[in-house]
């Protein structure tokens, strides 16, 4: 089942609501590389906003911190969502 989140028209959106979330703990759910129908709920902090990407800090299931990047096209096609808390 495809999860709900924030919706956004265009990468400037994007970019801006994820600027707006610098700093808090947000949740995430991405699309699993392999099948691709697998989604996976992180909860996290979003460290930082660059010009393609955004880092997200986690705890893995090993519960180490784990940061990951994720381009504002992964929101735009749907590999990434941002969910409401």
């Amino acid at each position: 089942m495809k999860p709900t989140g924030i919706e956004n028209t265009s990468i400037s959106d994007i970019m801006e609501t994820m600027r707006s979330l610098v700093g808090q703990v947000v949740r995430i759910s991405v699309k699993e590389s392999k099948p691709k129908t697998h989604w996976e709920e992180k909860e996290g902090i979003v460290e930082g906003v660059y010009p393609t990407v955004f880092l997200f800090r986690f705890k893995n299931r090993r519960n180490v911190d784990e940061r990951v990047a994720y381009s504002y096209v992964d929101i735009a096609i749907d590999d990434v969502k941002i969910l409401e808390n």
